[in-house]
């Protein structure tokens, strides 16, 4: 039989380990629409409302949160209770005056923490040269901006919410506080020890200390800087 499209619903048991949900309460999960963030790194706006916020306690219902204008994420009214929300994103209810951003648990699982935060931290991910000799910047939310030659791939931009304007800077180097993002640590906190540069066969490496003093080797790529 043809199929006619991508379905709206995946099998709980199938969800991306990101989801910080239970598998075995139902069956259905909402899949993320296309947007900023991958599905195997976000978890549907609608699911977010009802399963970790408690906001509504049916799909339907936080289908029409979102329709009626209720919900922002960094900023913006979003109408699409399947927008995929992703590491770092700021979620406001304006009606029950209420704020999250996105963080990851020790296990590397999307949880939302309650916090009155007017900024984002963007990691960067690309920086290319386009006309007139600017430099411009892709960030970890897939936001592109116009920016400074001293910002380099791996470093991280404090903006501001809604406007996004540059408020701070920090470097990926020695001494820098971060968040692994992938591989069997994710989730852990860590300051950078040690860069070990990569090659043409094996990317660059990092030796991290944790925050009860243990010692980790990772790739420098699944670090993002906080402070």
């Amino acid at each position: 039989m043809a199929k006619h499209g991508n379905t709206h619903k995946l099998k709980r048991l199938n969800a991306s380990a990101r989801m910080s949900l239970a598998k075995k309460s139902n069956v259905w999960l909402l899949t993320p629409q296309a947007g900023p963030h991958k599905a195997s790194d976000s978890i549907p706006l609608g699911s977010l409302l009802r399963d970790q916020l408690g906001l509504a306690t049916r799909a339907k219902e936080a289908a029409a949160l979102c329709k009626n204008g209720k919900v922002k994420v960094d900023g913006r009214v979003i109408k699409d209770y399947r927008f995929p929300v992703g590491f770092m994103d700021v979620i406001e209810i304006p009606d029950v005056n209420l704020t999250y951003y996105m963080d990851l648990d020790s296990k590397g699982r999307l949880v939302p923490k309650r916090d009155n935060r007017n900024f984002k931290l963007l990691k960067i991910l690309r920086k290319n040269i386009v006309r007139n000799g600017k430099v411009q910047l892709t960030m970890s939310d897939g936001r592109t901006l116009l920016g400074d030659i001293k910002y380099k791939v791996g470093d991280t931009l404090k903006m501001s919410v809604p406007d996004f304007k540059v408020l701070g800077h920090v470097p990926l180097k020695e001494g820098s506080k971060c968040i692994i993002m992938n591989g069997k640590n994710a989730g852990t906190r860590c300051t950078l020890q040690s860069i070990t540069p990569g090659t043409v066969e094996a990317r660059a490496k990092a030796v991290v200390k944790t925050e009860s003093g243990e010692e980790l080797k990772t790739v420098l790529h699944y670090l993002y800087a906080l402070e």
